[in-house]
């Protein structure tokens, strides 16, 4: 019984799986990096408003988001190939609240500022889109990204938000 080309048979079947598999590969690298670049970008932003200082909510609201989309932003410096059109909330959401710290008499109210942003990450592959589409629970063909962070802001706002959730 001869066996040749029996190796051209096998490869024929198993090389759409190899490249489908090194496809997902590539895709998965490039969401990581994506979403390692809007972890960064957010968790500055909220860092530098711990730090600054302003007289009310909506003027200090609108200094995180230019810090994070203006003109060198910060997730134009963190997010390679980032676009303004894929963010889903624009400007990026910006909320502040009011929780206490201590117990009885020694308890004092302190501020906090939280960054959010939900961007759309591209697929390079349109493939992969069943597939990411599943994992990110969207119907839109793209990787859809959060990234948030939290920080105590170390010069309270003149009027105190609302309460922490």
């Amino acid at each position: 019984m001869r066996e040749r080309g029996q190796g051209l048979a096998e490869l024929a079947l198993v090389a759409p799986i190899l490249a489908l598999l090194i496809m997902a590969i590539f895709q998965f690298a490039f969401v990581l990096q994506t979403q390692m670049g809007l972890t960064n970008a957010v968790r500055e932003a909220a860092r530098r408003a711990a730090a600054a200082e302003a007289p009310d909510e909506s003027a200090f609201a609108s200094w995180v988001q230019g810090q994070l989309t203006g003109g060198s932003s910060l997730l134009a410096q963190n997010v390679q190939g980032y676009s303004d059109g894929r963010l889903v909330t624009d400007p990026p959401d910006v909320d502040f609240c009011t929780y206490t710290v201590g117990l009885g008499g020694g308890a004092t109210d302190s501020q906090r500022i939280t960054v959010t942003v939900t961007y759309r990450h591209p697929l390079f592959f349109p493939l992969l889109a069943y597939a990411t589409d599943f994992a990110d629970g969207t119907p839109d063909g793209d990787w859809t990204l959060t990234a948030s962070a939290q920080m105590r802001l170390e010069h309270p706002l003149e009027i105190a938000p609302g309460g922490c959730p």
